[in-house]
Parts: structure tokens; sequence; C-alpha cells
């Protein structure tokens, strides 16, 4: 499957003695002689231990009621178990000496339980329920498991509970209503993300840590991502692109989803609200030994709307069904996990849906994903992954035999295999390598021939993580990345965490790299009256210093506030920019869209975040953000950034008639939008002159009331009912187009869950 190109590339990478010399260190420190490692660590290892069954339940302190599907990790031997549906587990410790079990459930506090030697039953471990959810295990920052409380690289959680409870429409809202200062621009090509100064191509989304493609020519297609079977969302701002390559310069976002723990559970919601939006979802799962099988089926439509009626040729948001399918299987056990997964998503998109043409945009998009894990007793872990996503869109014209005439495919494919050494116990080395093939097939209109464009790298990571006191913990990363077109990057990282008590103060640097894409290199994308795009192969490849300092201060488990100042610096950043095109042919426009790359960028910010339960049953939360990106060179605004933005929740949750229901307000604020441009002009005297231009667009503020109830619930099977209201106070804007929300609009959602 490699091309001579990639052959050559993985040449190079070996012949780099730098490189081999440090991928060389981390294999011998994974495979040395256990004798050297017990010369470092002297302690047994846990392919020699003699081992016992223990026996036990985990429980609520609280209630006494047991808690199902809670895991456990035995410190001493690297292994876990997860409980069963009644709370209950069996797992394997030393038979004669001390064990130290770290218990873990979504929702309860981590708790670190020692086994005197010779205990193998009765046990009963109680959890304290966690109202600020900081023992939730995150990955996205290192690539490995780290409580968030401890993580060196900041994180923003979005538990499954969070999202069950808000009802969210879709991933958009999602990701506008929990991160400060993120807004959608959407367009019939797709939903343009704006995020501390940056868009599109600088965010990098994940599910369960693999990057999705982006349309061709566009960007991300977030109807693909459903909010139904999300296990958590993982927020990581600032430059990774030396634990995640290409893109990876202004945000990850990592979709992580759940996968069945019983032997049958599932769910079925539907959701209906305004203009016919009508959601459909559906999941089974079954595990058994071992194994385990999920089956995910979900169907949107909606009639769109319009904002602008006295505009007959096109709508604000247009008509549109979609659907999709995926499957998922897998088998583990103490020590191993296969998983394998495959998905179908087809998309419909009338544009518009009335007038002299209409037209249809049809997308289709297959993904497959197939990943090993395997530990190697207590110190070393491997990963193997192969991830393909295919994503086409085709343009249909009803009216005009150009079915076939515009195509454009974006094949992304990824394998990558990862090692997890821990030489020590206070020392963790994370390294790999991973290869990425992205192509574009092209199929235009007005006869042009179907191109196909391609572009390879190869990289080699390492990153090391050492606890060098209880409360200082030290990450540091670097990555080497052979692209086919541009060459060699390096981008390097390290991040610091001092704790002590109740504060955390976090430092970090990290250095972004972004190749051109291959529609800003090679595009000739021509739509017609619709736009068209021209790429230019000259462009230069992107590259960020990313600085942050943050501190956080946590005080009796119901108060949570965090300050972050950060700044990135972008060189030979890539912009979009329109020129006028002489004598246009008939049909087209007389403008194109072109790239090139500007001098620099320079962007700063500052972000808040308050997090207080001043009783258990109510959550207060407010976050702040507040961004300054400007060109360096001419020292102006850039474009689409509003410079302050605040979310702000309230959830009340109580019991009412014995069954658990809540109430949730949700407000999300931005300030005006200033864009300035610089241009050249002729004075009434004849002179040239430099005009400072200037485009405002007004602040808004968009308020969202969920309420939620269930009125059955009856041991792992339940009802809920959800009703709310989106956009509360109806705000709509037809003139700046600040944003397309449509405006008040009821909704309502029934989900039931066994």
């Amino acid at each position: 499957m490699l091309s001579c190109g990639v052959y050559n590339v993985y040449e190079k990478i070996i012949n780099m003695k730098s490189i081999l010399l440090l991928v060389c260190g981390v294999l011998v420190l994974n495979f040395a002689p256990m004798s050297r490692l017990m010369a470092i660590q002297p302690e047994v290892m846990a392919d020699t231990v003699k081992t016992v069954k223990l026996t036990g339940k985990v429980v609520d302190v609280e209630t006494g009621e047991a808690i199902p599907l809670s895991t456990l990790m035995v410190k001493e031997l690297g292994w876990g178990s997860v409980c069963d549906t009644e709370g209950k587990f069996k797992i394997d410790v030393p038979a004669n000496r001390k064990a130290t079990l770290t218990v873990r459930s979504v929702g309860y506090e981590t708790r670190e339980v020692d086994v005197a030697p010779g205990t193998i039953s009765g046990l009963v471990i109680k959890l304290k329920k966690s109202l600020l959810d900081l023992d939730e295990v995150v990955i996205t920052g290192t690539r490995t498991e780290k409580v968030i409380s401890e993580a060196p690289v900041m994180t923003r959680v979005v538990s499954a509970e969070e999202l069950q409870r808000n009802d969210y429409e879709s991933m958009m809202d999602v990701l506008e209503y929990n991160i400060p200062g993120l807004r959608f621009n959407v367009d019939p090509r797709g939903n343009n993300i704006q995020i501390q100064g940056l868009e599109n191509s600088y965010i990098l989304i994940l599910v369960d840590g693999e990057r999705l493609s982006q349309t061709p020519g566009g960007p991300i297609d977030f109807d693909r991502l459903s909010t139904s079977n999300i296990k958590r969302i993982e927020i990581l701002k600032g430059a990774a692109s030396a634990l995640y390559g290409s893109s990876a310069m202004g945000m990850v976002v990592n979709i992580i989803t759940d996968s069945p723990k019983r032997s049958l559970e599932g769910w079925a919601k539907a959701r209906y609200s305004k203009f016919n939006d009508l959601q459909l979802d559906a999941g089974i799962g079954l595990a058994h030994k071992g194994f385990f099988s999920q089956t995910l089926f979900r169907r949107n439509s909606t009639d769109g709307y319009d904002l602008t009626p006295e505009t007959p040729q096109s709508y604000t948001m247009n008509p549109s069904h979609d659907m999709n399918i995926e499957e998922k299987v897998g088998w583990n056990n103490e020590r191993t996990k296969v998983v394998a997964s495959a998905s179908f998503y087809w998309n419909e998109v009338e544009n518009p849906p009335k007038g002299e043409s209409p037209t249809h945009y049809r997308s289709l998009n297959k993904t497959f994903r197939a990943s090993l894990e395997h530990a190697f007793g207590e110190k070393n872990k491997l990963y193997a992954v192969y991830y393909g996503d295919f994503y086409t869109r085709k343009t249909v014209y009803d009216l005009i035999d150009l079915a076939d005439s515009t195509n454009a495919t974006s094949h992304e494919q990824t394998a990558r295999l990862t090692d997890i050494y821990s030489p020590l116990k206070n020392v963790e080395i994370v390294g790999g390598i991973e290869w990425n093939w992205t192509r574009n097939y092209n199929k235009m209109q007005y006869g042009k021939e179907q191109t196909v464009r391609k572009v390879n790298d190869a990289n080699v990571f390492v990153q090391v993580d050492w606890q060098i006191l209880p409360e200082l913990d030290l990450v540091g990363g670097f990555r080497y990345t052979h692209h086919s077109v541009f060459g060699d990057a390096y981008t390097p990282k390290v991040n610091l965490m001092y704790a002590p008590g109740s504060f955390k103060f976090r430092a970090g640097y990290s250095r972004g790299f972004k190749a051109p894409g291959l529609t800003e290199l090679y595009s000739d994308f021509d739509m017609g009256s619709v736009s068209h795009n021209v790429g230019n192969p000259d462009l230069k490849p992107e590259y960020s210093n990313y600085l942050s300092v943050s501190a956080e201060y946590t005080y009796n488990g119901r108060l949570n506030a965090s300050v972050e100042g950060y700044q990135n610096t972008i060189k030979d950043k890539i912009n979009s920019f329109v020129i006028d095109v002489e004598d246009p042919e008939p049909g087209q426009l007389g403008a194109e869209m072109h790239y090139a790359n500007v001098e620099a960028v320079r962007i700063r910010g500052a972000e808040g975040t308050l997090t207080y339960y001043p009783i258990k049953q109510l959550l207060l939360r407010g976050t702040y953000a507040y961004t300054d990106a400007r060109d360096r060179e001419t020292d102006l605004q850039l474009s689409g950034n509003s410079k302050h933005a605040l979310n702000f929740t309230t959830t009340l949750r109580g019991k009412l008639l014995k069954r658990d229901g809540s109430v949730s307000l949700s407000g999300r604020w931005t300030s005006k939008k200033l864009s300035q441009s610089k241009s050249t002009e002729t004075d009434d005297s004849g002179q040239e002159i430099e005009v400072i231009r200037e485009n405002t667009k007004p602040a808004y503020s968009l308020w969202k009331l969920v309420a939620q109830y269930t009125p059955w619930q009856k041991k792992f099977m339940r009802l809920t009912l959800t009703g709310g209201i989106q956009n509360l106070f109806d705000y709509t804007d037809t003139e700046h187009y600040t944003t397309y929300d449509a405006g008040r609009r009821f909704f309502g959602s029934v989900i039931f869950r066994f």
C-alpha cells in the first residue's frame, strides 16, 4: 500500500542519525533485560509474581448502593478489572505482599485502597460522589491516562452526563456552549469555526484519537457526529503538533465514544423542534466474556429556514436530511484489547430549494478503524492503529445533465505504532512512528478532467513525563515530520506543573506546524456563480510558537477557579483573499478566491473559568475569553474575531415525586466583531494614500433553557423526558449575520435507555 514516495520518506527518516539514536534509545529501554530494570527499580515484575484472586464490592459511601462498572487498577502490577452491574469485582493481586488498588468511577472521587497481604474476599470499597469531576481521566494532553487534576496540560472535559442533561441540538451546539470564544459561521459549504483568532484548518477534531477529514474544499462536516454515544469530550487549547502533527496549532477536540460493558444495553431517542427538525437516534450493545459489539443508527432531517424571505433564490439554512450507521466490535482481557469499527454516513442538502436552477449537495462518508492494545507486564504497553476516512461531496444540478460534473473526494489514512513505557514509577515515556496519507480527487464542471492530488508525511515522536516531586511534574516532547512536499519539520513542546496544596500552576511552550492543505495548494474548484477557489502551489508551511501560563484553585470539592494567559505567534499564516477577474466566462463569478502567506500573526489572550456548587444540587459555571488577534506587519485586527466572549451555565438538580429532575439555563455572549483592512486609494489631488477600512458587527447573546425529568426508572432501564427553548429571547440578525440563528424555538425529546 505504501507508494515509492513513502518508502523514500521512510528511508530519509531512518538515515537521520539523531532521530535514529532517539528511537534506538526508546527501544533499548523497552526491551532491556529485566535484571537491568530491577537494578533501576527493585520490584517484582508482573510476569513473575505469584497472585491470588481478590473479590469485593464498590459502593456509594452515603447510600451504600452498589456502583456498577467502576474500574480498579493494581498499582504494583499495572493491570486492572471492571466491576459488574452489581458493583462486584474480581481481580488478581500479589499473594504475599501489600497491594494498592486505584478505584475510579464517573461522578465519584478516585480512591486508593491498601489491601493487606492475605486478603482474598469481602473487601468493600466506598466511594464519595464528586461534584467537580476533577478525578476524571483524560488522555488528549499527553496521549497517556492522566487524572484531570494531575494533568500538566490544562484540559477542559465535557462529560456524558453534561451532554445528556443539556440535550444539545448538535455537536456545534456542544462546542459553542462549552468552549468560551468559539463560534460557528454557517454557510452552504459547511460550518466555519472561529477560536482564538483562528479558523477551521487550525483546529484538529479527533474521534477516539483519530482525525476527521475535512470536506473537500471546506470545513469538517459536524453533522456526521452524534452526541448520544459520547463518553466524554476533551478540549485542549494551543499548539499540540508535537503529539498530533500538522494542523494542531490552535486547538484539539477529542470526542471519545463509549463501548458496551453489560451483556445487553442500548438506547432509543427522538428529538423534535421547529422547522420539522427531527432527530432519531438508537444504539444497541452486547458484551460477554471480553467480547463486545455495538451498532449505532442516526437519522436527521430539517425543512430549513429563511431569515431573508425577500431573496427567494436561497435559504439561510437549507433543507437537508442525513443518515449514519456505525458498527464496532472488539475483544479484551486484562492485557489485550482489539477493536474494529466501520461507519457509513450519507447527507443531502438542497441548495437552493426553489428558483430556476435547483441544486443538491450530496455527501458520502466511510470510515474504517482497527486498533490493538497490549500490555507487556506493568511497565510497557503497545498501541497499533489504522484509520481511514473517505469523504465524497457531489454537486447535482437538477435541470441540466451534469450530475457527475462536480465531484470532490478526500481520503485520509493514518497508521501509527505507539509505545508507552515506564522505566521508573515517576517516569513515563511515549514514543512512536506515524504515517499519514491524504488524497483529493476532483472532477469539475465545464469539461475539466479529473485531477488527483496527494501528500504524505512520516513522523517520529517521543514524550517524557517526569514526576520530579509529588507536587512537580515536567512533560517534554518532540516530533520530527517529513512532508512529501515541504520536507522536514521539528516541533518540540515542554509543560511544567507545580501543585502545592489546593493550587496548581502550569506553564508551557509548544511549537506548531501546519502544511498547506491540498485545497490551498492545488484547488481549481469552479462552481459557476457560487464560488471559484484557486490554489497556490508556492505556499509555504506555517509555524507557530505558543506560550501559556495558568493558575488553578480548588476549595472543599465545591469551588474550582482557573485563569490562563497565552500568546500564539504564527509565521507565514495562510490567508484567503478575493481578486477581480477580467472578462469572466458566462455563468462565472467576476471574482476568484486565492491563497497567500502573510508575514506573521500575533494572537494574545486570556481565559478564566469559575465553577461553584453553593449547595450539592446547584451548579454555577462561568467562563470568559479575551482575544486580541493582529497582523504583526500592519497591526490590524484579523477578520472575524470578537475580543470578548462569555459563557454561563446554571443547573439545579433534585427529586420530583422521588424521581430525578433538573433545570438548566445556559447563555453565551459575544462582543462586537471588528475587522480591519488596508488598501491604497487615490485622493482628490491624485496622490496615492493608505486607507484603513473597518467592518463592525454588533454584539449578541443567545440563551437556552432545558428541563429534564425521569418519570420511570428500574435498575438499568430508565425513561427520560426533556423539553426546552433554544434562543430564549428570540435574537435574530438579518442585517449583519453575526449569527445565523433562526430565533426562538421550542424542542422536546424522549429517550429510553436500558
